[in-house]
């Protein structure tokens, strides 16, 4: 008998912290997404290549880093000839879909996705309208639609692999506006009293004193000059775009359950990066090494695994994701995907010993300040490779990252040792060799790619 193929669902947000899940912490409502996460492994320690959209999304496609496939910034394309996921799906017989946002240059469609669009006449049935079709809510709820369709359609002629790949709760207002960045949903809204709402330990403890100077710059300029009151206004919206978005999840899971395709359905949940909310007196994201953007969501189940551990606190990379899951459809990883799997993970009570992820930055919209950066679970480390600038962070004992011990005397030799090894890898994965191309369409160009290439 020919062994039952699984299908794969990957679902993916823009810009949501790791800890903004219900299950996680209790200022967030999202019933859905704590359903998954009961049925699944959740990876606490996990984090994006890098913590920008394009980049990060380079590696969903490619098992690589960002740098290896010349993504290092909004405004690069990655390159249709790469080795990507819905390749490796294809040559196996799947179907190969994806809605939503893409952000790479060209289309998911370029980049050998079979199915790009699906049923736009029966959007509104699945709730597409809003008021403010300008928004991100508006163009998640038509992805949503066009997944939910696709499902109810589904006749099992061929395994599918669909990536539904939604924009919350990314910031999208108009400037000048005076919603601040964060588009409220006003059905939320009650749920979230602006008083109750957090403000980031760290707004009081970190005055960026030992930072590199380009931080506190950027917290006393623009969009960063913050107030407690500012935080919650910001905290209370960003949770309503969540719980948004977690209503469009529980639509997908419901149609999976209604057509009997649960339990042979892989469902993958993450999110290509984090906002900073208020957290060491900086807002959204940009030149920043922190968790808030670096440390994402990642929920994993795979149908018939009952993982050892519910919560997995290892580090992991955003690398990983693309060989997680194929390997969770049973399918070979291609061996330029050098992120290979998670999977191993979900058998095992222990975390693997001598833990480190590698991460990375290019440029931001506030500023060329790139760097390269390795975390352990006992150091975060950051070289500033233009600037020859560096962070370090003892995380057990300022797991908040409030105080740069990069200069202090008693951490030089693990210092020393953390940058060997962060410029080791960089230099064995190709450094910035990789000419970028440039995505036409995007608005916005990196600068100085032929400085960073010669001093990188």
């Amino acid at each position: 008998m020919e062994k039952v193929r699984r299908n794969v669902l990957f679902i993916t947000s823009d810009q949501q912290t790791t800890e903004a899940l219900g299950c996680a912490d209790a200022s967030f409502k999202t019933p859905n997404l704590d359903r998954l996460a009961a049925q699944a492994a959740r990876f606490t320690g996990h984090m994006c290549t890098s913590a920008q959209c394009t980049p990060s999304r380079a590696s969903w496609m490619t098992g690589r880093f960002p740098h290896q496939v010349g993504v290092n910034v909004i405004g690069h394309m990655l390159d249709p000839q790469e080795e990507s996921i819905a390749k490796a799906f294809n040559r196996h017989g799947y179907e190969t879909v994806y809605f939503g946002k893409w952000h790479l240059g060209l289309s998911a469609a370029d980049h050998a996705f079979q199915v790009t669009d699906y049923r736009t006449d029966l959007i509104d049935l699945w709730g597409a309208h809003t008021d403010y079709p300008q928004y991100h809510s508006h163009a998640d709820a038509r992805s949503t639609a066009m997944a939910a369709a696709y499902l109810d359609d589904y006749d099992s002629a061929k395994p599918f692999f669909m990536h539904v790949s939604w924009n919350m709760p990314h910031p999208n207002t108009p400037k000048g506006s005076g919603m601040g960045p964060f588009e409220p949903i006003e059905p939320y809204m009650d749920d979230f009293p602006e008083a109750a709402m957090p403000v980031p330990p760290s707004f009081y403890a970190d005055d960026l004193s030992t930072k590199p100077p380009h931080q506190r710059r950027r917290a006393e300029s623009a969009e960063s000059v913050l107030t407690e009151d500012v935080i919650r206004r910001d905290a209370q919206r960003y949770r309503t775009l969540v719980s948004l978005m977690d209503r469009n999840l529980g639509i997908v899971l419901d149609k999976l359950e209604e057509r009997g395709l649960a339990e042979q359905t892989v469902i993958v949940f993450s999110s290509d990066h984090g906002d900073m909310q208020g957290a060491h007196r900086l807002r959204l994201k940009g030149v920043l090494p922190y968790k808030e953007l670096y440390n994402v969501p990642l929920l994993i189940r795979v149908p018939g695994i009952d993982p050892a551990r519910k919560v997995v606190d290892d580090l992991t990379s955003g690398s990983s994701v693309a060989g997680t899951l194929l390997d969770a459809a049973g399918l070979p990883i291609p061996p330029s995907f050098e992120g290979r799997s998670l999977l191993p993970l979900l058998h095992s009570t222990d975390p693997p010993p001598g833990e480190s992820v590698f991460f990375e930055h290019y440029e931001a919209y506030w500023g060329e300040h790139p760097f390269r950066g390795i975390q352990t679970k006992r150091w975060k480390y950051v070289y500033y490779y233009i600037e020859n600038d560096e962070e370090m962070y003892d995380l057990l004992n300022d797991p908040d990252e409030c105080v740069n011990v990069a200069g202090e005397a008693r951490v030089a030799a693990v210092r020393e040792q953390l940058k060997r090894e962060v410029d080791n890898w960089w230099e064995a994965t190709g450094a910035l060799s990789r000419t970028p191309l440039q995505d036409e369409a995007s608005d916005w160009a990196p600068r100085s790619r032929s400085q960073l290439r010669e001093k990188g």
